[in-house]
């Protein structure tokens, strides 16, 4: 396998994609616990939206009308399934909930890419089952407490993904750049009527709570921000692969961003390592190795 082979190509994005969506986990995760999760889907992809209209005026991108419905879809359901797996991240460990919702992801991108290119073969049918047990064991942290209303939104957030990875993947036949672009029309039109709806339900509970405790807008945009970047490019990346070869490989393995939430966490918030994810990176080595084959 070489990198100047498509196939090389659709491995390398894949990975790259896992290790941007990680990030952009991560780091909205740990905005979630400033604030509601719609307000950072609604300043993240605000942030990224403006950027992708410059990209595409300046370029001169043609417009096709299956590239804005598919992108329009992917971004709803995409927002909506950040938005859940934001809160899952809130309440309970990130490990587990990245867990669960890493290996669901996976599964409808498996089933349409076998649906409409046929069956992948037995070597890389091999390496996503690998995948998808080294994307458990790299997420979940034994010593996490599960919260039974955020294990319930991460597999949601995980049926979710995998169908926005489907939407994603058609929107960007004609136009990568426009099929990001009504992505982040859809996902920030999304996040924005949601707040407004939280926003409502504080104001009619208690006017005066509404506006007495101030909103963290610095560690707050400062964490969009990052979120946006990470989101966009990793956005940009999967598509890519998935057009570089087969929807499967790109989504298996960009589904593998369980790894860096969990590396990122061991990193920033001290969250001790097990045995049993040091055993998810080496099968994730594996799963790449078998999939690449």
């Amino acid at each position: 396998m070489t990198a100047s082979h498509p196939g090389g190509q659709a491995v390398l994005l894949g990975l790259a994609t896992s290790a941007l969506w990680g990030a952009a986990d991560f780091s909205g995760g740990l905005a979630a616990r400033r604030t509601a999760p719609p307000f950072i889907i609604a300043l993240a992809h605000a942030l990224s939206l403006v950027i992708l209209l410059a990209v595409c005026a300046a370029r001169h991108e043609p417009l096709h009308s299956s590239t804005i419905l598919y992108g329009l879809l992917g971004g709803v359901v995409g927002a909506i399934g950040l938005i859940a797996l934001y809160n899952a991240l809130s309440l309970g460990s990130m490990g587990l909930t990245a867990a669960i919702c890493g290996v669901v992801t996976t599964v409808f991108p498996v089933i349409a890419s076998w649906l409409r290119e046929g069956h992948a073969g037995g070597t890389k049918l091999a390496g996503f089952a690998v995948a998808a047990l080294a994307i458990w064991l790299l997420a979940y942290s034994p010593g996490g407490t599960p919260h039974p209303r955020g294990l319930g939104m991460a597999v949601l957030a995980g049926i979710l993904f995998g169908a926005m990875l489907i939407l994603m993947r058609v929107a960007a036949e004609q136009s990568v750049l426009w099929a990001m672009t009504w992505v982040r029309v859809a996902s920030t039109a999304s996040g924005a009527a949601a707040s407004l709806l939280i926003l409502a339900r504080r104001r009619a509970r208690s006017p005066r709570a509404a506006t007495a405790a101030p909103f963290p807008w610095r560690s707050v945009l400062l964490l969009s921000a990052i979120v946006g970047v990470f989101d966009t490019l990793g956005n940009l990346l999967y598509m890519l692969a998935a057009l570089a070869g087969r929807l499967d490989v790109a989504a298996v393995l960009s589904a593998l961003y369980p790894g860096t939430t969990m590396l990122l966490a061991l990193l920033f918030l001290k969250e001790k390592a097990t045995r049993s994810q040091g055993a998810g990176m080496v099968l994730a080595l594996i799963a790449v190795a078998l999939i690449a084959a």
